[in-house]
């Protein structure tokens, strides 16, 4: 889990990059056919679609103009799925593991999180800087990039973190001690600081209002009933403490734009605010609009995973022939580039397995144990999080996605194993 992030370490290039989680699945497989040998398999969450969404891309693939590269992503597709049916083979049927995964998956990102805030203070105090690949002033300011290829990939990585275990922070039932979740939580959001990557910094944000929302809701209904309920006051401070916090950095930020305008216009730049280079917007626009050109081109069965690059190329009169050259014609918005490679034919299936790992996730969160709900309801809200940062870049077969609906996957098997009340009554108590 703690390798899913990585783009430039423990990485091997065959063409396509191979990443150690991915490899790593292979072995996992291994195990998990052999406790399958043993014992009953256990039903998977979204494996049907999923399949039927392979089948369709391994059909089509030769549509692309590069399908070697097509050929690559079934590839990785395929590694995925093998993770999410091994994870829950190997720990859906014990409570006991599934701690112990949950356990190991918070801590991967405080591990990774850890790593990024060294990689940023490192050269304030004049060392060299591992793995580093942009910086805001060469060798002195770092933009943390973990060990991910950009700052951007490391804050969606550390964003799903952020809000896994915020959903678990101050819930009784949460099967991880408070003191790790909250070292975990901070980690994380200095993490995403030093990355500075916006687009994370801003479903940061969100994610923080989201949770505080409910609180001025209740208060607001007491208001309108004529009541005031002293614990539901109290639980504003923290929104308060907050909005105080943002208040002060505004502020800040306001007096540092009036002494050096430079300073505030060098975080700005690529967003086409305040007469600044746009070519961040820019990118993704034009990229975004590429991918759906080339789904327009080929409405019904699309252009296959791995042929929407060579799709976009082909738009700018350029012939893709390796993996290197389709690079800089990637496309943008995972939903667009799933509907641009599968066609609105081939898109059925995965609109199926995007509805069966939220809806059904929730409606087993109903039905069992307090500690499980936490869990699974908790997991729901980082991939929702991390699906809507998806929108704004990179790929759909990044691996931390596909661990996340791994252990998704894994802790709804074991929530829907307890078979009597008084089972769930003992793993509520944990």
């Amino acid at each position: 889990m703690i390798t899913s992030s990585f783009d430039v370490f423990l990485v091997i290039q065959a063409g396509a990059n191979f990443r150690f989680c991915q490899i790593a699945t292979v072995p996992l497989l291994a195990l998990a056919f052999l406790r399958i040998g043993r014992e009953k398999i256990l039903p998977t969450l979204g494996l049907g679609p999923l399949l039927l969404w392979l089948a369709f891309q391994l059909i089509f693939f030769p549509i692309a103009d590069f399908w070697l590269k097509s050929v690559g992503y079934c590839f990785w597709l395929i590694l995925d799925i093998g993770l999410i049916f091994s994870f829950v083979q190997l720990f859906g049927d014990d409570r006991r593991r599934i701690q112990t995964l949950i356990r190991w998956y918070a801590i991967s990102f405080a591990i990774v999180a850890a790593f990024a805030i060294l990689q940023f203070v490192l050269p304030l105090f004049g060392y060299p800087s591992p793995f580093v690949t942009e910086w805001w002033i060469k060798d002195q300011l770092a933009r943390a990039n973990g060990f991910s290829y950009e700052p951007s990939y490391l804050g969606t990585y550390l964003l799903i973190g952020f809000v896994f275990v915020g959903a678990l922070i101050k819930k009784p039932e949460a099967v991880l001690s408070q003191h790790l979740l909250r070292s975990v939580y901070w980690l994380c959001a200095l993490g995403i600081i030093v990355s500075s990557s916006r687009m994370a910094l801003i479903f940061l944000f969100l994610d923080i209002a989201l949770r505080h929302c409910g609180r001025w809701l209740r208060v607001t209904r007491d208001v309108f009933h004529r009541r005031l309920v002293r614990a539901n006051i109290l639980a504003l401070i923290p929104s308060c403490v907050l909005f105080i916090v943002a208040a002060v950095l505004v502020t800040v930020g306001v007096m540092v734009w009036e002494r050096n305008p430079a300073a505030v216009l060098l975080f700005l730049n690529g967003t086409g605010v305040s007469d600044t280079a746009a070519h961040s917007v820019i990118q993704r626009e034009s990229a975004f609009s590429d991918t759906l050109t080339v789904f327009a081109e080929h409405p019904l069965i699309g252009e296959s995973l791995g042929g929407v690059s060579s799709g976009i190329a082909a738009l700018h009169a350029y012939t893709v022939h390796s993996f290197e050259d389709s690079k800089p014609f990637e496309g943008m918005n995972i939903f667009a580039e799933a509907l641009a490679a599968s066609g609105v034919i081939g898109i059925l299936p995965f609109i199926w397995f995007l509805i069966e790992t939220t809806a059904k996730p929730l409606n087993i969160a109903r039905q069992v144990s307090p500690s499980d709900s936490v869990l699974i309801r908790a997991s729901v809200r980082a991939l929702l999080f991390t699906w809507a940062i998806l929108q704004f870049n990179q790929n759909i077969l990044r691996p931390y996605l596909w661990v996340h609906l791994a252990v998704l996957a894994a802790v709804c098997a074991a929530a829907q194993r307890l078979e009597t009340p008084e089972d769930a009554c003992v793993a509520g108590m944990r």
